[in-house]
């Protein structure tokens, strides 16, 4: 069902979605360079598992920051419970705990000592979202079901 949306709250959506894909290619280009910068100096055996956690959570930050931008454009558009908004939110979670998930598995393997704090952060993230994107598809139900009673 289309909705009017309101136009000043959309304004804010657009101007946050903005300002989280330029921190996030900030953060992603703030850990990668140096990482890049440190293989060249340091060509020991361990170094390759630090800068496989840093370019997952690099990929993982962006990616994240870059969907919710496409929300917010189905809610401009006045699509606000569809199933396509419920696939992104999806989509967010599952790749929030998938890297979690990937980030961990690689620092219990890898010969190093690193904090977990992020990977498991990322996985009750990732699994919130998810939450949410089901009990937005329990939402979508019932207003179709509305839909059809009226």
């Amino acid at each position: 069902m289309k909705t009017k949306p309101d136009k000043q709250l959309v304004q804010y959506c657009e101007a946050l979605m903005v300002l989280s894909v330029f921190s996030a290619t900030c953060f992603g280009v703030s850990n990668i360079f140096p990482i890049c910068y440190e293989l060249g100096k340091d060509a020991s055996d361990t170094f390759i598992w630090f800068a496989l956690v840093q370019g997952i959570k690099a990929y993982a930050m962006f990616f994240i920051a870059v969907l919710p931008y496409f929300l917010v454009r189905n809610v401009r558009n006045g699509s606000v419970f569809t199933s396509a908004n419920q696939r992104i939110l999806l989509a967010i979670g599952g790749s929030t705990v998938i890297s979690g998930a990937l980030i961990n598995a690689i620092i219990n393997c890898s010969p190093l000592e690193m904090p977990t704090d992020t990977s498991l952060l990322l996985i009750i993230i990732g699994l919130f979202i998810v939450l949410v994107s089901l009990m937005f598809k329990i939402g979508i139900r019932m207003q179709e079901e509305q839909d059809l009673t009226i």
